[in-house]
């Protein structure tokens, strides 16, 4: 099981990512493409939660595509079904025509059957209602903005903050860890924490990660020491995301 309740103190992660390994290979922490069979194979140290945010999806929509109930336990080995991508969708659509065009030159009499509404059907329809805020976010660091946010290519999806050595990153909102760890490649240590039903909030390239998932955490609450990524050092990578998505973490951080 990769989501269960941990309690006790704060704790260090053993693997510690230097700028020549695979987890700082990438400049820019970016959303990943989905593979071309649609599926992810989860590998050991990864929740629900750090595989949609890998691929830019929401998590409600993944785990009801896969019919994982809350609290969206996962296991090492399992296949994750992501969606389908350009070329198979591409595929499916050549197929339909194909189909149709064979049952046109079939003119027999149709029967029609009442369809069945079946498990495989279900999917995750977003609410109508006004949009979940959160209650306050704050600076998860002092420091600079040296590098901000763009939504395209394989830019930066937030933003990177120039700290000092040994600051703390903290909580920018109230919220629950939902991922702590190092298996994202291009994020080092990563922490990830689930605001609400809606937001997430991101804090990369740690030196040690300090909080366990499933921890709850207030704003303010230290959930890592400061690290960096190469020669940018002491920097954190912060990004927000809303329904999966990516959003500029400035737009909702308080002006400075």
């Amino acid at each position: 099981m990769l989501c269960f309740l941990l309690t006790g103190c704060a704790y260090e992660v053993i693997h510690f990512p230097t700028e020549n390994s695979p987890s700082y290979a990438s400049n820019n922490a970016s959303v990943s493409s989905l593979p071309a069979s649609g599926y992810h194979r989860v590998e050991s140290g990864e929740t629900l939660f750090s595989i949609a945010f890998r691929y830019g999806l929401d998590y409600r929509e993944l785990a009801a595509l896969n019919h994982i109930d809350a609290p969206y336990i996962i296991y090492p080995k399992q296949k994750i079904r992501l969606g389908e991508n350009k070329a198979n969708s591409s595929q499916r659509v050549a197929d339909k025509a194909t189909n149709k065009a064979s049952k046109a030159v079939n003119n027999r009499p149709k029967v029609a059957v009442k369809s069945k509404v079946t498990a495989s059907t279900k999917t995750y329809k977003k609410d109508t209602k006004p949009l979940v805020k959160v209650k306050a976010w704050s600076w998860p660091v002092d420091g600079k903005v040296v590098r901000g946010f763009s939504n395209t290519g394989v830019s930066s999806k937030g933003i990177d903050i120039k700290g000092t050595q040994g600051a703390l990153v903290k909580a920018a909102a109230d919220g629950t860890v939902v991922y702590a760890g190092s298996g994202l490649i291009g994020y080092g240590n990563l922490v990830i924490v689930k605001h609400n039903e809606v937001y997430l909030s991101a804090y990369a390239y740690n030196e040690r990660i300090l909080v366990k998932e499933q921890q709850n955490v207030r704003a303010g609450d230290s959930l890592a020491v400061i690290g960096g990524k190469g020669n940018d050092r002491p920097l954190l990578h912060f990004e927000v995301r809303r329904d999966g998505q990516p959003i500029n973490p400035q737009d909702i951080l308080p002006k400075r």
